[in-house]
């Protein structure tokens, strides 16, 4: 049986609330303020809490925080007669699965419910992966730095050993992506190669991008796993500590005497920058970021949105590709990005051949 927590002062609605919900065979129990909530929550386990806004006495969005940090096991609707997006973000921002506004209808209600519920399952579960990644982080690292590093530092076939079960088996591992269904890295590292070939760069360079852009995030083999797969926003703590993910493959890469992984230290550093200089771990700007790292930015961006994330589906194409319109010449060298658009139908082939 799935429990379920309705907080609000008004009577007829939380009435009202329960009623729909329990014909959909969910359990209730209701709360009129924050203590009685305060005490609901101590006492039994809840799936998800339907709280509204204003409540006498101390406020909702208090106790929405409250729950995340004391009950992450406990998703959180808020309810409200307020339609201010500046409150809904906020709330978004502390962790609420969603923000309705009153009056709310029955079936926008169910649909709601039934989300945060799907979503919160997801996250369990991939929280439980937590547990069993963290032990293998360190253990990952050091062999990926040994397989990539043979003879001192100089690999004899590198193109072979980025081909290798080996390292692909690390750098999925470094994804946190299943190994047979993780199509991530395929689909950016050939979406890479199209757009350096429409930019008419030389062809030894556009099968090197292919290889090394697939170890564009190989530093997440030392985040932390709590930061790397958390469901909900970072902190700005923690998403300093994400950050430094780029610098941290710079160093597993660089120090290689292979020209091929040299190209994949400069790719991990730089695809997180931004053309107008935003982007991180440096601010470089304009050229000063490399050609291989503005094709990244490219690809890499094109992939985020059009796939599915544990906090949200994936965009449809078109508007993923509206939003990258958006940030031309801002986020995305225009070049790099009119080249996405002249190789688009191939792009696609890719991301309906490789999807997950």
């Amino acid at each position: 049986m799935t429990h379920l927590l309705l907080v609000d002062d008004e009577d007829a609605l939380r009435r009202w609330e329960r009623r729909v919900l329990e014909s959909q065979r969910y359990e209730c129990k209701e709360a009129v303020d924050v203590p009685e909530a305060r005490a609901a929550l101590a006492g039994e386990r809840f799936d998800l809490a339907l709280l509204d806004v204003n409540l006498p006495g101390e406020s909702g969005i208090e106790l929405l925080s409250e729950i995340r940090t004391e009950h992450p096991g406990t998703a959180v609707l808020m309810v409200t007669g307020e339609d201010d997006l500046s409150l809904a973000t906020r709330a978004i921002e502390l962790g609420a699965y969603g923000y309705l506004v009153k009056p709310v209808r029955a079936g926008e209600l169910l649909i709601n419910v039934t989300n945060a519920l799907h979503r919160l399952r997801r996250e369990t579960e991939l929280l439980r992966r937590v547990d069993s990644l963290e032990n293998n982080r360190e253990v990952a690292e050091r062999e990926l730095r040994s397989a990539l590093h043979t003879n001192g530092g100089r690999t004899s076939d590198p193109i072979a050993l980025l081909e290798s079960e080996t390292i692909h088996r690390l750098v999925r591992l470094a994804e946190f992506r299943d190994a047979q269904t993780g199509q991530h890295l395929v689909r950016m590292s050939r979406y890479c190669e199209l757009i350096a070939r429409a930019l008419e760069l030389e062809d030894s360079f556009c099968r090197q991008i292919r290889l090394a852009s697939e170890l564009h995030d190989v530093g997440k083999v030392a985040i932390p796993d709590r930061i790397l797969l958390k469901p909900g926003t970072l902190t700005s703590a923690e998403r300093r500590v994400m950050e430094t993910h780029t610098e941290i493959g710079h160093r597993i890469l660089s120090d290689s005497g292979s020209e091929l992984l040299q190209v994949a230290a400069t790719i991990a550093h730089t695809h997180h920058e931004r053309w107008d200089g935003t982007g991180y771990p440096r601010g470089l700007s304009g050229t000063e970021i490399p050609i291989a790292g503005r094709i990244a930015a490219v690809a890499d961006v094109f992939d985020a949105l059009t796939s599915d994330r544990v906090y949200r589906p994936a965009f449809p194409v078109g508007m993923a590709v509206e939003m990258m319109e958006a940030e031309r010449g801002r986020h995305f060298e225009e070049r790099a990005l009119q080249a996405l658009h002249d190789v688009f139908g191939q792009i696609e082939a890719i991301r309906r051949e490789f999807g997950d």
